[in-house]
Order: C-alpha cells, then structure tokens, then sequence
C-alpha cells in the first residue's frame, strides 16, 4: 500500500518492506517499482533492477528527478552520454530530459527515484519514436 500524505504536516514512517511492488517482466527490462509516498510536492518510488535488465527510455515533461543508488552497479543513458552509477551516487535529470537505467552488476540495483513535482514511474517508454534520439 502506498502511503498518501492527506495530512502533510504529520511526521511518519514508511516501511518499504510492507509496501507491495508492482513487477515488470518484460524481457530486458525486468525489475520491481515500489511507490512509497506521494504528496502534493512529490512522488517517491523504489525500483529494483534485476542484473543486466533496463527500465524503459522515458522522460518527466514536468518534474525533476534526483534518484540515489542504494545498492548495485548501473548506468544511466541521457543527453547522448551514459554515465556509470554505484553505491552512493545520485543521478539528477532536469525536466523533459530523456533518460533510461540500466543494471550491469552481477546483483540487483537498488534506487530510490524522488519527482517534484509528482510524477509516476514510467514502466513503459513514454516517448513518441521521433523524441527517442540518443538517451
């Protein structure tokens, strides 16, 4: 269950072992997404890549996105470069920036993906085939 802020100014906890994943088992992009908040100021979400699977090329028209990797070896594609990301890293793309991760390791990638504003996670590409340029 995903926690919905209908009293914003109330701390909580959220346990994201309680919280239900949805699965993608799409071949190549295989991996769990888990939304642990939404509030009116943004949308939290923690994607789980199994090794050498991608999420989808997508872009967020409104929202920026900082995801920080908690756990695992990947890299993200955007702007026609890609860049590596590990343990520790945080990926900022501003809106509107087509972008794609990918799981290289030999174990799960774990992020956790913030948008503001809200924003869903995008489990299929979201992008006309003339916007999918380089990523």
């Amino acid at each position: 269950m995903t926690e919905t802020l209908s009293d914003p100014q109330r701390p909580r906890i959220i346990s994201a072992t309680r919280i239900e994943g949805q699965r993608v088992d799409t071949p190549g992009h295989r991996r769990t997404v888990k939304t642990l908040l939404r509030s009116r100021h943004m949308t939290v979400h923690l994607g789980i890549f199994d090794p050498g699977q991608a999420g989808s090329l997508h872009v967020h028209r409104t929202s920026e996105e900082a995801t920080y990797v908690i756990s695992g070896h990947g890299e993200v594609a955007c702007g026609g470069e890609t860049f590596a990301v590990g343990e520790g890293d945080l990926f900022y793309g501003p809106p509107n920036l087509p972008h794609q991760f990918r799981n290289v390791g030999q174990t799960p990638l774990t992020l956790i993906a913030i948008y503001s504003p809200p924003d869903e996670p995008p489990l299929v590409s979201n992008l006309a085939p003339e916007d999918e340029g380089p990523a």
